[in-house]
């Protein structure tokens, strides 16, 4: 390993990094709290152009150290592998910011005359603190999968534009800017970046030791456009009754969990209306089993087809939903009982609560009916009836949190109403939802 700079550092190097250190602390021992919010949004913005131009003088660092020929001097392969030692850092960030230094760094002929870099107008924004490292990505990435009789036609205006809009745009709309631009020049070149799509397409559910999983893999932009598709339907903010009186209040999820929330909606509707492919002869199923005494306590995991743990409770709500069955062992591994096959409503039924909810029953949601699910009043792996006298129409988010909340439901006259708890309502008075029926009346 290659011993960093110590107290033996030259006197060149540590001027120069003592320069620095002392920039950096008369920051630190700044009384922020004393700035107006005026010079602190000065401030960040000063320090952002800073920062990004400290990434030109990683470029300048590591583009002399290649000229120089210094990975090999000590004994590396590469010059990505001597950073990934010097620096302690990720092999695949090394090679990046080798790649970023041959691109953007100052270069050398071979006569050792120097040369301005390959994108100079990237390097000579990036270096003034404009565009940031992330925009320098996209522009040089965009000029790099130009056909080469583009390139030289059209590469230097292209890189000209670029870098303009890179003032305006953050770098995922640069990204877009900079694909109308190609498809503009090259409009032949869809079919062959489709094709690389293909090849490239990937997706991996890994398993955490906590038994969340984490998605990973790249999409093709038809499958990323049809699941943005279903995320948006899904996704959108659910507010809910739950201010004193019936105020409405704001969904309180964060984007990403409201997305989250819409994929477990989505993949439940899959399963539930059978339009999935038969698995091992019969229909696709999430099979849930436990032991007689998890199910008696309603503590502890159950198993799913996977092997993967699920806690009783919520094995216990997705039993009564979709084509999720659950299976009861005794101690010997015996079945004691297993899901009853009448548990999902029949598609006159979800008619007839169609017309009957409108939507989302819980008080104030303002959910569509085509986004709802069928909630049995008494849980239906608790011997819940299948009957429209006992189910009420949910969308997902209050499906699942309604119970942790303290609502109560209640059908009366075939009508779904709301208990709030107490600190919602100290008189708890049923509520119905009026966003799908403005002109109900309340029960005598």
């Amino acid at each position: 390993m290659v011993e960093g700079p110590g107290a033996d550092a030259s006197a060149r190097v540590a001027g120069l990094l003592r320069a620095l250190a002392v920039a950096m602390d008369e920051v630190f021992q700044a009384h922020l709290e004393s700035f107006a919010s005026a010079e602190l949004l000065e401030l960040v913005q000063g320090w952002e152009a800073h920062s990004r131009r400290a990434v030109t003088v990683d470029q300048l660092l590591l583009s002399t150290l290649m000229s120089r020929g210094v990975a090999g001097e000590y004994g590396f392969s590469s010059p990505q592998a001597l950073l990934a030692d010097l620096l302690r850092i990720d092999p695949r960030e090394a090679k990046d910011r080798v790649r970023a230094a041959e691109d953007l760094g100052p270069r050398r002929g071979l006569t050792g005359e120097e040369l301005e870099p390959v994108f100079p107008l990237v390097a000579a924004e990036q270096k003034a603190g404009v565009i940031s490292a992330a925009h320098a990505k996209v522009i040089v990435s965009t000029l790099d999968r130009l056909r080469p009789d583009l390139d030289f036609e059209h590469g230097a205006r292209v890189q000209g534009e670029l870098v303009e809009q890179a003032r305006w745009f953050n770098p995922r709309d640069l990204a877009k800017v900079a694909m109308r631009i190609v498809a503009h020049l090259d409009p032949d070149g869809a079919e062959p970046r489709d094709a690389q799509h293909q090849r490239e397409r990937s997706f991996t559910l890994g398993k955490r030791c906590d038994g969340m999983f984490i998605p990973t893999g790249a999409l093709t932009p038809a499958c990323g456009a049809l699941l943005e598709a279903v995320l948006d339907s899904l996704s959108a903010p659910a507010p809910a009754a739950d201010g004193p009186g019936g105020v409405l209040e704001p969904d309180r999820r964060t984007p990403g969990q409201r997305r989250h929330d819409a994929i477990e909606d989505a993949s439940r509707r899959l399963l539930a209306d059978g339009g999935l492919p038969s698995s091992g002869g019969v229909a696709t199923t999430l099979l849930i089993t436990m032991t007689e005494e998890q199910f008696r306590t309603q503590q502890g995991y159950a198993t799913t087809t996977h092997n993967d743990l699920i806690s009783i409770p919520e094995a216990m709500r997705l039993a009564g939903e979709a084509e999720v069955v659950s299976v009861v062992l005794n101690a010997e591994g015996g079945v004691i009982s297993h899901g009853r096959e009448r548990r999902l409503a029949s598609p006159g039924q979800r008619l007839a609560l169609y017309a009957r909810d409108r939507g989302c029953c819980f008080p104030g949601c303002e959910m569509p009916v085509q986004w709802t699910q069928v909630h049995h009043q008494k849980p239906w792996q608790y011997g819940g009836e299948t009957s429209i006298q006992t189910m009420a129409l949910l969308c997902g988010h209050h499906h699942r949190t309604f119970e942790e909340r303290g609502w109560t439901l209640h059908i009366v006259d075939g009508v779904p109403w709301w208990t709030p708890p107490k600190h919602v309502d100290p008189t708890q008075k049923p509520r119905r939802n009026r966003q799908h029926h403005p002109a109900t009346m309340a029960p005598v």
